[in-house]
């Protein structure tokens, strides 16, 4: 039982849904009247040499659904078009904390959709510090992506330019 939802009161639980069809379930269970949260993310992808945003479910195959404890009926989840059903511990339906609901709702905007801590478009030339790894605490100028989670920075080291890949997620703004 989970300290932060006392028994009687409304509790988040995951559904599993049937392949990329979790969009479908979420329409199909507000349409039944039950409150779903399906965060999204959103990341730039290049493929055949055109960038495109991509907007797809953080967690594909699953969304959150509120039910109430021991007085709602669950049964409706199964036959929900999209959906498998509740995910389950044995015979006891897993129970979502609502600080994770909470810190994800935090970091939603007004469309579902996640801000990850890599997610910031950087321009080329930007000044960047780099906060993680063999090189955090230097300055550098943003070049360019590499590849879907690494950057280019141009750092001046003993004199001279030199261009290292890091991860997104080890630089920000200076």
């Amino acid at each position: 039982m989970d300290p932060e939802q006392p028994s009687g009161s409304l509790r988040w639980h995951a559904v599993f849904c049937k392949p990329r069809q979790d969009a479908r379930a979420e329409i199909h269970l507000r349409n039944q009247g039950f409150e779903t949260f399906r965060p999204r993310t959103r990341e730039r992808r290049t493929r055949n040499g055109q960038r495109r945003v991509i907007v797809e479910s953080m967690f594909p195959r699953y969304l959150f659904v509120q039910l109430a404890a021991g007085g709602q009926d669950w049964g409706p989840i199964r036959s929900t078009r999209g959906a498998v059903g509740l995910v389950r511990h044995g015979q006891e339906a897993a129970v979502v904390p609502q600080s994770v609901i909470r810190e994800l709702r935090r970091r939603c905007d007004d469309d579902d959709i996640v801000q990850l801590a890599g997610s910031i478009d950087y321009q080329p030339d930007e000044a960047v510090e780099i906060i993680d790894g063999p090189c955090a605490g230097y300055r550098g100028l943003f070049q360019a992506r590499t590849g879907a989670e690494r950057v280019a920075v141009l750092l001046t080291l003993l004199n001279h330019q030199r261009r290292v890949e890091v991860a997104e997620t080890a630089i920000r703004r200076a």
